[in-house]
């Protein structure tokens, strides 16, 4: 597995009010810091990598820490009160994310061979706040199983525009293969944007969009090959 670094242009970027697009059809405003460049909410994400009995790739489960700042805002949007939202309020708040996510394939790409792979309905999603913060997870099936033997399995996780950073969470089980045959493994290859991206993406506030190119370029690959 290649060690990812984050100091690629994330440092200079993380300056400004942002305001974070999740829920409620990806409208809500997340205020916190002064205007200034893209990305303007940020997420840790981990995966596990699901394989069947067969040895062949069913699907991804996905978790996902939102940064404090989103979290702060969506709480007070709900309502929180110094008790705290309750479990069935962080409930409806991620069901309102994954609605406004479907139609982005819930920011994932996933690749065979360079044909895309087709998901199916999420499932078993939950949510929970931890240490401050919302973590969302999911299972994304695919419609149908991926036979590694034909191939490597590619998958991105990132917003197209780069309004949000999602990148792999800095731990050793970032990554997991979960019921792979013996043999299989994965590599994360970082993001490697040119200092005119880097730049381009500094120059946008949260009023502007870099068009759905944008995203892909700060994105980590991911891929799943078995011997």
């Amino acid at each position: 597995m290649i060690t990812k670094n984050r100091s690629y242009g994330t440092s200079i970027l993380r300056s400004g009010w942002f305001f974070g697009i999740f829920a409620f059809g990806l409208a809500l405003l997340v205020s916190a810091r002064t205007a200034e460049s893209h990305p303007h909410a940020w997420v840790d994400i981990t995966v596990q990598v699901i394989f069947d009995p067969a040895g062949d790739v069913a699907g991804l489960r996905e978790h996902w820490l939102l940064d404090e700042f989103y979290t702060v805002f969506a709480l007070e949007s709900m309502g929180a009160g110094d008790a705290g939202p309750t479990q069935a309020a962080i409930d409806d708040l991620m069901k309102n994310n994954m609605k406004s996510l479907a139609e982005y394939d819930y920011f994932t790409q996933v690749e065979q061979a360079g044909k895309p792979i087709a998901f199916g309905p999420i499932t078993k999603m939950a949510s929970q706040l931890k240490n401050g913060r919302l973590l969302m997870s999911f299972m994304l099936p695919f419609k149908q199983a991926v036979n590694l033997s034909d191939g490597p399995l590619d998958y991105r996780i990132f917003d197209p525009t780069y309004y949000i950073e999602v990148l792999h969470a800095q731990q050793d089980d970032a990554i997991q293969l979960q019921g792979a045959p013996v043999g299989c493994n994965h590599r994360l290859t970082a993001p490697r944007p040119s200092l005119e991206d880097i730049a381009r993406a500094a120059r946008l506030d949260q009023t502007q969009s870099g068009g759905d190119g944008l995203g892909i370029l700060f994105s980590e690959r991911v891929e799943v090959y078995c011997p």
